[in-house]
């Protein structure tokens, strides 16, 4: 039988302490007491009396076992209680981190499930509930199933996070952050350079020659043939001419 009364409450230990020297007849009369082989009645009354008055100075084998049991009702408990408990919340938490899952820009013709992550418009999102997305209820309007988890700030550097549209075409309406290619100069040896937009425009087109209010070039330093010596280029664009 268990000396520990845990789980159903916490054990009491006595605490000990350094046999005082006022204890210390004591201590070795108790000693030669239990060295006898045999006891008369008033020895054993003795050993009794004596145990009870140094009991706060000795470690005995009871002391030991109630600590030994003690262990043990706290591993049997952990064992069958808290790694079960664990165990659980584990396999449960998993299905939540599972979905905890990039996937990609926002498509009005994809279903995202709670958790998911998604980017829209240069922004980070987390889906808060299952939906079937649509172009009505985008993520910057449908805070039902939307939550913005980060975003570039104000004074942020556009550029880190852009996002390549292709090749520029002044049908496009473009937003702040999106990149797209440009090329320019002579057909047989143009010069493509990436530049991203500032702002949102439509029908701005960027150009290698010359700055602009709605585009900066993605690339500051390019390297270009001795053709282009001549060439009139972006002021924020260094060169490097290769000369044969």
């Amino acid at each position: 039988m268990s000396r520990s009364t845990f789980p159903q409450k916490i054990d009491v230990f006595r605490e000990l302490f350094d046999l005082p020297a006022n204890q210390i007849a004591n201590a070795l009369e108790l000693q030669r007491l239990k060295q006898k082989t045999t006891l008369t009645n008033d020895e054993q009354n003795q050993i009794s009396a004596l145990s009870a008055q140094l009991q706060d100075y000795m470690i005995t084998p009871e002391t030991m076992n109630k600590l030994q049991d003690a262990i043990v009702e706290i591993e049997t408990f952990f064992d069958g209680n808290v790694r079960k408990y664990i165990l659980e919340k584990q396999k449960e938490w998993d299905t939540y981190v599972n979905d905890f899952d990039y996937v990609g820009e926002w498509d009005a013709t994809k279903k995202f499930k709670k958790h998911n992550l998604i980017t829209y418009q240069g922004a980070l999102y987390i889906v808060t509930k299952d939906v079937v997305a649509d172009r009505q209820h985008t993520p910057d309007n449908d805070s039902d199933h939307y939550r913005r988890a980060s975003s570039k700030g104000d004074k942020g550097d556009i550029g880190l996070n852009a996002i390549f549209k292709g090749e520029w075409n002044g049908a496009t309406s473009y937003k702040a952050g999106d990149a797209v290619s440009v090329r320019e100069g002579q057909s047989w040896r143009p010069l493509d350079l990436v530049f991203i937009a500032k702002k949102d425009n439509q029908g701005q087109k960027p150009t290698i020659g010359a700055a602009s209010d709605y585009w900066f070039p993605y690339h500051n330093l390019i390297v270009v043939p001795k053709e282009y010596a001549n060439y009139k280029f972006h002021p924020d664009i260094h060169r490097i001419q290769i000369v044969d």
